[in-house]
């Protein structure tokens, strides 16, 4: 099939949901960590258990069921908000693009099957996609502006669980404010964090490190400077296969740096554009993600008076921590 600048196969609700949504809930590595929930119409009420116990009790004949026992926090609830990613393609730079994606691969672009050119659309799409859904999933706060202002993230769902901020570790000496981060205060970082975690974030197990871009570089600088056998130089050149402190697994989030850097104005928890230092530590399961797969859609066309090709790819996103006591938090400055 020759294709030509108004033609392109038809991406329909099923491809973007297998190949751009649920990725983004599913398939990226953090999201292990998280409890995606993918199918939330509406609100959901979340029971916060925190550890089970007191379930236990003599035996009684008869059918009486007496729930008090198995402590029970004060009730979660989650409601997604509605997005949409709104997508143009000039049609000339668009073809051009594909064209080239398609040589390289030794493909005659006017002699290929739809899916073909359909995947490499897809992919375009997707890479914007994601790019937002994850800068928005972790640092949105639904008091700031723009498009970080639509819905709480991770960041602002572990503050506001927490009540005035009980939850965020800090270091000492405190780094001057507005600033970088200061060479050897990662480790400082990471040792508050642990120290400032309750015991039934210890006590939980599958604990898991997010920190940002510059957190982990000056991590792996201390790691360095405390010397290397000959055994260890290999780890030297070749860096570590996954990051860790005491144990835990280092998620590293080098995305943060970027969106921070940039939209300081709209982060809370940061003043200046260097203050890109963050981190949190939790464990497996104790923040929710929910949407509806279900309700995800999307539209496309060409314009003709302007020559693009537009997408408009729509979802549902929410986030919430269920016990406040599952999660604890660094950044730069005091979140409100």
């Amino acid at each position: 099939m020759a294709y030509t600048s108004a033609s392109l196969p038809t991406v329909n609700q099923y491809d973007v949901n297998k190949t751009i949504l649920e990725p983004l809930f599913l398939g990226q590595d953090y999201m292990q960590y998280m409890d995606v929930m993918p199918n939330v119409a509406g609100t959901i009420v979340l029971d916060r258990f925190q550890a089970l116990s007191g379930i236990t009790k003599e035996f009684s004949a008869g059918t009486e069921f007496t729930s008090e026992t198995g402590e029970k926090g004060a009730a979660v609830t989650i409601t997604p908000k509605r997005m949409e990613a709104e997508i143009a393609f000039a049609g000339n730079s668009l073809f051009n693009k594909m064209k080239g994606q398609l040589m390289r691969g030794g493909h005659d672009f006017d002699n290929i099957d739809g899916t073909v050119v359909k995947n490499i659309l897809l992919d375009l799409i997707g890479q914007g996609v994601q790019s937002d859904f994850n800068r928005q999933l972790w640092l949105s706060d639904s008091g700031a502006s723009g498009d970080f202002g639509i819905y709480d993230g991770i960041f602002q769902a572990a503050f506001e669980a927490s009540s005035n901020s009980i939850n965020r570790a800090s270091i000492s000496p405190e780094q001057t404010t507005d600033a970088a981060l200061v060479a050897g205060n990662a480790i400082k970082i990471l040792r508050a964090l642990y120290d400032n975690a309750s015991p039934e974030l210890l006590g939980a197990g599958n604990h898991v490190l997010f920190v940002s871009g510059d957190i982990a570089d000056d991590y792996m600088l201390t790691l360095e400077g405390t010397g290397f056998t000959t055994s260890g130089y290999g780890t030297l050149v070749n860096g570590m296969p996954q990051l860790m402190f005491r144990g835990i697994p280092v998620v590293v989030r080098r995305d943060w740096d970027i969106a921070i850097a940039a939209n300081v104005a709209n982060i809370n928890g940061a003043s200046n554009a260097a203050e890109t230092h963050r981190a949190i530590l939790t464990t497996k399961d104790a923040f929710a993600v929910a949407t509806d797969f279900s309700n995800n859609s999307v539209e496309q066309w060409y314009s003709n008076d302007n020559k693009e090709y537009r997408f408009r790819v729509a979802y549902s996103v929410g986030c919430a921590l269920k016990d406040a006591k599952l999660a604890v938090y660094y950044t730069p400055d005091n979140m409100a």
